[in-house]
């Protein structure tokens, strides 16, 4: 089997609108990124030290958490705590984190 024998053009559609989610998860996460990066970074290095070290510890913990436990977190975990997020807004803050 090869590939033009596996790929129908009907479903063409449904891998455009799936380029185009994913597309939007990116740039809303890159986007919300920068901003929270940039708020955390500066909190970093200011010279308050609990709040330098809080933030420090907070970054240091995200970081090493793998991707996946943090998308299943988001999806499954926070509506158990009545946070209820649409799929798009789940993954937008799990890739935002």
């Amino acid at each position: 089997m090869d590939f033009l024998s596996a790929f129908s053009w009907i479903n063409i559609r449904f891998l455009l609108d799936g380029l185009l989610v994913t597309l939007q998860v990116a740039v809303v996460s890159i986007i919300l990124s920068f901003i929270i990066g940039g708020i955390l970074g500066t909190l970093r290095f200011m010279k308050i030290p609990v709040i330098s070290t809080i933030v420090m510890f907070v970054v240091d913990i995200i970081r090493n958490l793998p991707l996946l436990l943090i998308i299943f977190f988001t999806y499954f975990a926070l509506p158990q705590i009545g946070i209820q997020l649409s799929i798009f807004w789940s993954a937008v803050v799990a890739m935002t984190i």
